[in-house]
């Protein structure tokens, strides 16, 4: 199969440099989901993947012969494969097994939503929620990809990000920061690496505020995800949630600890204070 690179220009994404290759397509397809939409007609996965119609076609229908897609009247869902294999990720899934017993415990004393969320790719990626049936689902689902800047587990990675990732921030990011320069943002991450946790407060849901903290890995100053709670914006008990949150931190890592194995393959994001 060809390996050579042609730029694709898809409605509404940036440029995409798309390789000719079945397998590189068949990425881009399965990376529409994503975007947090769960049933995707034909038209609208070429146009989101930036496949064509055909090739989408004829890859999409080799998907659902193999489990990785599932055919609905409403057009294309994930299969089970993609679900399946998600859950032997070593990683994230021995991370989400350690974390959520002391999630529950978290959510029973901060009656908040409990969100996991981990590095990943210079996205916050969420790998478990705790919430009630009733309550707003502020991240759409587990596996959500959102930018740092937009929540408070994103902004611990961001704090502990290398330079460079911090000097990329647009303006969208800066302004999330509540600043107007670099300078002024790499100011406000270190002052959320001192005083270990970050906040956001109706970026992601109206009405609604959410405190994080990290959680480091064992016998190193590596971040390796975050614990938040989402609570409605009138509440005023920030200390207790922080200390609640700090508790689950340190219980998360001494689980991890407990578990320890240097083949788990966690893409870290490193300190740098």
């Amino acid at each position: 199969m060809s390996t050579v690179q042609r730029n694709v220009q898809a409605p509404g994404r940036p440029d995409v440099s798309q390789p000719d290759s079945v397998l590189s397509k068949a990425h881009l397809l399965l990376s529409a989901f994503r975007q947090g939409v769960s049933t995707l007609g034909l038209t609208e996965l070429s146009r989101r993947s930036g496949v064509s119609k055909a090739s989408a076609h004829r890859l999409a229908t080799e998907l659902v012969e193999l489990g990785y897609l599932t055919r609905t009247l409403g057009g294309y869902q994930l299969g089970l494969q993609v679900f399946e294999l998600g859950r032997m990720v070593p990683g994230p899934a021995i991370l989400r097994d350690v974390a959520r017993p002391a999630m529950q415990d978290l959510r029973v004393v901060t009656r908040g939503i409990v969100h996991l969320a981990v590095p990943e790719g210079g996205e916050c990626v969420y790998l478990d929620r705790i919430a009630g049936r009733n309550e707003v689902v502020v991240i759409s689902s587990v596996g959500d990809r959102v930018p740092f800047h937009t929540t408070a587990s994103g902004r611990i990675f961001l704090a502990h990000s290398d330079p460079d990732t911090i000097d990329q921030l647009d303006p969208a990011g800066l302004a999330a920061l509540g600043s107007r320069n670099h300078a002024e943002a790499t100011a406000v991450l270190a002052g959320i690496r001192t005083r270990r946790y970050a906040e956001e407060r109706s970026t992601c849901f109206r009405g609604a505020k959410a405190l994080a903290v990290p959680v480091v890995y064992p016998d190193s100053e590596q971040v390796v995800a975050a614990i938040s709670v989402t609570v409605p914006l009138e509440r005023r008990d920030e200390q207790h949630l922080l200390r609640a949150l700090w508790a689950t931190s340190s219980d998360i890592r001494g689980g991890l600890l407990r578990t320890y194995d240097d083949s788990m393959p966690y893409q870290s994001t490193k300190s740098h204070h």
